[in-house]
């Protein structure tokens, strides 16, 4: 196992830390799992950047950095979520597009092709990051960002099916034959 693909693993087992701290609602637990927060996320750019610059880009990174991705995020907005931060729109909006777009992902590896990570799929993972950051914001002020928040809720979830259209449109073309 190369160092990439050891950071995107290190992502999925840091969400266990992030979102049980959070759910203890003290303030200490909330800044522990921020700090976390912060290095999973920051391995989300680390294992591609790595995996580039050392030659070391896999299959199995691929896949795994974006299940990864999944596991942090959608764990952390149910979390959000119940504690009645985020509308469950968006929520239902991020699983359904994740189940869209990996469903896509597994009939494309079965034509011996995979979809690769695409500039609105790192856009929406960004904007997802940024509105994670305001709810720890609000977590840790205890001020009250509501149009902040409404207006991120909206962005990410443009974002989120904007990007779900794009992969839809990459593996029509792949199914058709193209690539």
């Amino acid at each position: 196992m190369n160092l990439p693909n050891i950071l995107t693993f290190s992502r999925m087992l840091l969400t266990f830390p992030v979102v049980a701290l959070l759910t203890v609602e003290n303030r200490v637990s909330v800044i522990i799992s921020v700090l976390l927060f912060t290095i999973a996320a920051s391995t989300d750019f680390f294992d591609g950047y790595l995996a580039r610059k050392l030659n070391q880009v896999t299959d199995l990174g691929k896949f795994m950095d974006q299940i990864s991705d999944k596991i942090l995020i959608t764990s952390l907005f149910l979390v959000f979520l119940s504690l009645g931060m985020i509308n469950l729109w968006l929520v239902v909006v991020i699983v359904v597009r994740d189940i869209f777009v990996s469903g896509l992902r597994m009939a494309a590896a079965s034509k011996g092709v995979v979809i690769p990570a695409n500039y609105f799929g790192k856009a929406k993972t960004i904007s997802q990051i940024v509105l994670i950051g305001c709810l720890y914001l609000i977590l840790l002020t205890g001020v009250d960002f509501q149009l902040l928040l409404d207006a991120l809720q909206w962005i990410v979830g443009v974002l989120t099916v904007a990007s779900g259209g794009s992969y839809f449109r990459i593996s029509g073309k792949i199914f058709e034959g193209g690539k």
